[in-house]
């Protein structure tokens, strides 16, 4: 019997860090095939990451370090 969604979201809480990330990548590749990008979601994306490298380098906005982004992303996998 298939495990249920809870069940293997348990089970993935409990892997390493590392591994987590594999799964969440395997999962995204798998989600990424089974659907087609919206026309135009790639010139969308060109445009906002354009948008938010030039509010940076302007200083209007700041980065947040690495190691601060993973900690969050830790504590919220976890809860």
């Amino acid at each position: 019997m298939p495990k249920t969604l809870s069940e293997v979201t348990e089970d993935a809480a409990g892997l390493p860090g590392p591994e987590r990330l594999k799964l969440a990548r395997i999962l995204l590749e798998l989600s990424e095939s089974d659907s087609q990008p919206a026309a135009g979601a790639q010139d969308a994306w060109d445009k906002e990451i354009e948008h938010r490298l030039l509010e940076l380098r302007s200083g209007k906005v700041k980065g947040v370090p690495l190691q601060e982004v993973k900690n969050k992303m830790e504590r919220r996998f976890r809860s």
